[in-house]
């Protein structure tokens, strides 16, 4: 991800090492700019690469001198010139055709239905090369630093003589690996990471306790899976053929299975149920292993062998995405039945997992499994080699012949106290090479002044020794008298301190190593002193923040008793608040029952008003009744 910048990590600078034929072709210029190396390329600039313009059988693979070199576009792009590449048996399905549907429609939606669009194709998901540019989002890498990558199936692969890569992908190889060797990892330990850690949810802290089964571990994933879990303390079951069986045991795997002789189903049986099985065969393994899981323990099931490609190539994307979603939840639900979780694991590009899996590389607990190695001119027989024979390791090819790079392989015996690749500012993108960067600087500081006299002498007398524009060497001892000529004329000793030669007189040499050792002695005191003065300092340092600390913590306390008083005072004004607003609301509710008692008499007066009315016109109708009566007799 970049916008997460990733760690800087010291890497000696390697200049690029490209042949006269390949300097013409990808039209490089190689000059040092801030020790690292530019490159200038001009338009049209083309490379060699194997490539494939239509599917179909090995019969495809075409060998092209004048495949388009890749640029740099974007910032977060990076261009790797590849040394060594590996194939996968992804290769050869995406060969024939396998998951194209989607793989266009990952590359450019637009051309999701333009059927050839992505061809010229280059295959190889794995590479192991040196950085030649970088965009300038990218911190982590520069010009001039061995790398190592996985490939997304949908980019241009390694199988050429450069491949541009996502920065976020690109991780320092490990400096104890060729890159013949490196090659054999990336794309392998990116599968096996993303089932084990982002499906199956292991880690370091939690696979000691785990039991876990790896179907089909003699391959480039189950090699790796058995070393990743092992070192991580796991228990591992594996299961093979035959002629696997000796590799597996020798990478760690506490139970390994014969598939050849017998059913591994009915072996398996006989053994503890496992907490997760990581499944890279396929096939009919889900009817039998199901039942291997621990029931209602958070067990998992994680194959790596899914339909969904299968079902978008012969349904097309829409269909095929709807028959694999139904698919995956019909196993999901019957497995939640049982008590246990069915999980489909697909490869993810991961540069920070590709660190990890490096220190770990880098502390021996790691290592390479490569079965053959191919020149890059035999491309088409490595196919054949992964299409026809039973896995025993990855298949890699040497797209730069290791004869003409220095090699930087160690045995596995030498793994296990390496140093991690450091920049000079001494920062690194991850952790866990803190530990060997700390001791390199123990080991730096020990080192005595005396010493690095010593070694800075023998170094200019060596070069002094052979000088490159001389035909003849200098006789030992005439190079001896002439330093010490040269040093008795520009003053540096005084002429009494040359001896003509010791180195046949063990008595003047001992003299002579005591005096050397006497005139370096007070410059040792005097470094030892300014130590001295510096440790004094830091402790006085140290003692003054001391006696200020009970200051600090009174104010501190202070402080927070005046924050508690304002509090206190707040809530009491807003209780204060409350209450007013409380009697104001008492006051309107006394209010409103008073007009409720007050509204039936001003409703009865109106009844008695009307009445009183009536009385008084009864009366005078009476009267004027009488009078009428009166008036008549």
């Amino acid at each position: 991800m970049l916008s997460c910048q990733r760690w800087l990590r010291p890497q000696n600078i390697n200049l690029l090492k490209l042949s006269s034929e390949t300097l013409r072709r990808l039209a490089v210029c190689p000059c040092v700019r801030n020790t690292s190396l530019s490159v200038a390329r001009s338009y049209g600039a083309s490379m060699r690469a194997w490539v494939i313009n239509q599917y179909g059988t090995n019969d495809v693979l075409a060998f092209t001198e004048n495949h388009p070199a890749p640029s740099v576009n974007f910032a977060h792009e990076v261009v790797v010139q590849v040394h060594a590449a590996s194939l996968n048996p992804l290769d050869v399905s995406m060969r024939g055709g396998y998951g194209a549907g989607v793989l266009r429609l990952r590359r450019d939606p637009r051309t999701t239905l333009q059927k050839g669009s992505e061809f010229p194709l280059v295959l190889g998901r794995d590479v192991s090369g040196v950085v030649m540019e970088c965009g300038s989002g990218v911190t982590h890498v520069q010009a001039g630093d061995e790398v190592w990558a996985s490939i997304p199936p949908w980019q241009q692969g390694s199988l050429a003589e450069c491949v541009l890569l996502n920065g976020s992908d690109v991780s320092l190889k490990p400096k104890w690996l060729s890159h013949v060797e490196a090659a054999s990892i990336p794309y392998v330990a990116a599968t096996a990471w993303s089932a084990l850690v982002t499906t199956g949810g292991l880690h370091s802290e939690n696979c000691s306790r785990k039991r876990v089964l790896v179907h089909g571990a003699s391959g480039g994933i189950g090699t790796f899976s058995v070393q990743l879990l092992k070192a991580w303390g796991g228990h591992v079951t594996a299961t093979c053929f035959k002629d696997g069986v000796g590799l597996v045991k020798e990478l760690g795997a506490d139970d390994v299975i014969n598939c050849t002789d017998a059913d591994a189903a009915s072996q398996l049986k006989t053994r503890q149920n496992f907490d997760l099985i990581l499944d890279n065969v396929g096939g009919d393994t889900e009817s039998w292993a199901m039942d291997l899981l621990k029931p209602w323990a958070g067990s998992k099931f994680v194959t790596l062998v899914s339909p969904l490609l299968r079902n978008t190539d012969s349904l097309g994307l829409v269909d095929g995405v709807l028959q694999s979603g139904m698919t995956l939840h019909d196993k999901a639900i019957r497995s939640v039945v049982k008590g246990v979780f069915y999980r489909w694991a697909f490869y993810v590009p991961d540069g920070v997992a590709l660190d990890r899996i490096g220190e770990l590389v880098t502390s021996g607990k790691i290592r390479p499994v490569v079965e053959t190695t191919f020149p890059f001119s035999q491309v088409a027989e490595a196919f054949h080699k992964v299409e026809t024979g039973q896995a025993r390791g990855k298949t890699v090819i040497a797209v730069v012949s290791e004869e003409a790079e220095p090699s930087s392989a160690h045995t596995p015996s030498d793994w296990h106290t390496p140093a991690a690749p450091t920049h000079a500012d001494g920062h690194t993108r991850g952790d866990g090479y803190a530990a060997s960067l700390v001791a390199a600087e123990e080991a730096h500081t020990t080192k005595t002044h005396a010493e690095s006299m010593v070694e800075s002498t023998a170094a200019a007398a060596a070069a002094a020794a052979s000088p490159p524009d001389t035909e003849q060497a200098v006789p030992p001892q005439a190079l001896k008298e002439g330093l010490a000529a040269e040093a008795v004329e520009e003053g540096q000793v005084e002429a009494a301190s040359v001896s003509p030669d010791v180195s046949d007189h063990p008595q003047a040499q001992a003299e002579a190593q005591a005096q050397a050792q006497a005139e370096v002695q007070p410059e040792v005191e005097a470094e030892a002193q300014v130590e001295a003065e510096a440790h004094a300092q830091v402790e006085a340092e140290v003692q003054t923040d001391a006696q200020a600390q009970p200051q600090v913590e009174a104010e501190a306390q202070l402080e927070a008793q005046a924050q508690v008083e304002a509090q206190v005072e707040a809530e009491a004004q807003v209780e204060a608040q409350v209450e007013a607003e409380a009697q104001v609301k008492a006051e309107a509710h006394a209010q409103v029952e008073a007009d409720a008692q007050a509204q039936p008499q001003l409703e009865a007066q109106p009844q008695v008003e009307v009445q009183v009315e009536a009385g008084a016109a009864q009366g005078t109708q009476t009267t004027i009744d009488s009078r009428q009566a009166s008036h008549r007799e």
